[in-house]
């Protein structure tokens, strides 16, 4: 098995893997480092000089008991299962270890905040068949994102780790990613693309509204702070609207779309009333988003399409434009709703069905091509094949 070490020191996590073979042995090696050493020096100054192996930052812990993997045993603090008391006097073994019982996750927030009447958006100028085509690209990868990242996602997080999720769930809706692809033959090293120890490593946005489309996105866990910051950036747009004259141009009605990873809700202002929509569920523990809040994000971002020459031409004959952007259909479908040309994707490849690539496989010169997700230079650790 393998353990996983971290130490909160003064707001910095240092994290360590170790390997083992067995359960008890494994914890009598790190609890004997500890025995009669408490007294002098910290966990931290112990742990970190006596356990061989490389040490590394992170800025967030996870919690690996509300993983539905296999977790065997950890060192905890006195508010866990093992009391400090105990290792200070003698080695431990799996024996002295109880069953842990990891808190409850909170729940849902936002219908006690934002009462029922709810209002339906319908926008005069969305675009149905653009909105299909996104849904059906758009849906399957925050699937998978929410499932690579379950062993976050099912539990608590940091507002760092927070921010690197929000990130990428609007990078994905937006389209802002990139596509590598490995078409050549490889040997395989074994183990998953993401474990439960695993990190979001792509950076967050710098603040907390991103301006898209017409729409503005408030990045925020909690919903009572992110009305604050909608009313502050509503007075603030007003106040410019008046400094330089533009009533006659600028909206009196302003759209924001609430961003708490967990659920996502649309939010309407104006200086006489507020308005909303039913909160819809997104990545919320290790179910995918619902159909009804990948359609709100969709909606709330959607901005008209400029024309190509492409347009002008048939539909099969854009498909087979779109099948020469890239080796792989992940990108070529990542065109496609770029320019909304071609046809609605299916997640097809030809005959084959495109599968979620978890591990790091033996390739051959007859593999299908593997499609990387990239935030920037970072891998979201979603794939396909």
């Amino acid at each position: 098995m393998t353990a996983y070490i971290n130490i909160s020191l003064q707001g910095t996590v240092y994290f360590i893997t170790r390997g083992s073979t067995e359960d008890d042995g494994m914890v009598r090696l790190y609890s004997s480092k500890l025995v009669m050493l408490m007294n002098l020096y910290s966990t931290f100054d112990v742990l970190y000089s006596q356990l061989s192996g490389e040490w590394h930052h992170q800025d967030d812990v996870v919690n690996p008991f509300l993983d539905r993997r296999r977790v065997h045993a950890i060192f905890c603090d006195s508010t866990r299962s093992i009391p400090l008391s105990l290792r200070r006097q003698r080695s431990i073994t799996i024996s002295d270890f109880e069953h842990y019982e990891p808190p409850a996750t909170p729940g849902h927030t936002l219908q006690s905040i934002f009462p029922p009447p709810y209002w339906k958006m319908r926008r005069k100028d969305l675009d149905l068949q653009c909105l299909e085509r996104h849904k059906a690209f758009v849906g399957r990868v925050l699937a998978d994102l929410a499932f690579q990242w379950r062993h976050i996602l099912c539990g608590r997080y940091n507002n760092s780790t927070f921010r690197r999720l929000a990130c990428a769930i609007i990078r994905i809706v937006t389209l802002d990613f990139e596509v590598e692809e490995v078409t050549l033959s490889r040997r395989g090293i074994g183990g998953f693309l993401v474990w439960m120890n695993n990190l979001p490593e792509w950076g967050p946005f710098s603040g907390s509204i991103v301006r898209i489309g017409g729409a503005s996105i408030v990045i925020c866990q909690h919903i009572p702070h992110a009305i604050t910051l909608i009313q502050k950036d509503f007075g603030k747009r007003v106040l410019t609207t008046l400094d330089h004259n533009l009533c006659e141009t600028f909206p009196k009605t302003f759209t924001y779309l609430i961003l708490s990873v967990q659920e996502t809700i649309l939010y309407r202002i104006n200086k006489e009333s507020r308005r909303y929509t039913k909160c819809e569920r997104l990545l919320d523990d290790t179910h995918p988003p619902s159909y009804e809040a990948i359609e709100l994000l969709l909606e709330a971002i959607q901005a008209s399409a400029f024309m190509t020459p492409i347009h002008r031409l048939p539909v099969e004959l854009q498909d087979m434009i779109l099948d020469r952007v890239s080796a792989g259909p992940i990108e070529s479908a990542r065109v496609g709703c770029v320019l909304n040309a071609g046809s609605e994707f299916t997640w097809k490849c030809g005959d084959r069905n495109i599968e979620r690539e978890e591990g790091r496989r033996n390739r051959t010169e007859w593999s299908p091509v593997e499609s990387h997700i990239l935030f920037g230079n970072c891998s979201s650790v979603i794939a396909y094949k």
